[in-house]
């Protein structure tokens, strides 16, 4: 488990392959990526995006319809919710750890 001021996607790339799972908080004012839309014919010859839209954590409108949302009653806390979306990833600010990175 980890808080927000580790990089839980770094770790957890490092950690591939390994039989372990991460549970990392992330900051409320990160952006991610959405995946790279379709690729479509384009007469002008304009390059393809490197990346979909923006999904910015403390702008509600950018986050679209999440895929699966669990509703339990906690004890102590009341309702809590759980919302995931598939596929959004991180906008490198600073790629120092990520130099060495082949892959998208």
């Amino acid at each position: 488990m980890l808080d927000s001021g580790y990089d839980a996607l770094r770790i957890a790339h490092l950690l591939a392959g390994l039989p372990v799972q991460i549970l990392g908080r992330l900051r409320s004012d990160r952006v991610m990526r959405r995946p790279t839309p379709p690729r479509s014919y384009d007469p002008k010859g304009v390059r393809p995006p490197k990346h979909g839209g923006e999904f910015v954590f403390g702008e509600r409108v950018t986050w679209g319809i999440e895929q699966p949302v669990t509703v339990t009653d906690t004890r102590l806390y009341g309702k809590a919710t759980a919302q995931a979306w598939d596929r959004p990833h991180p906008r490198l600010t600073r790629r120092a750890a990520w130099l060495d990175h082949d892959g998208p």
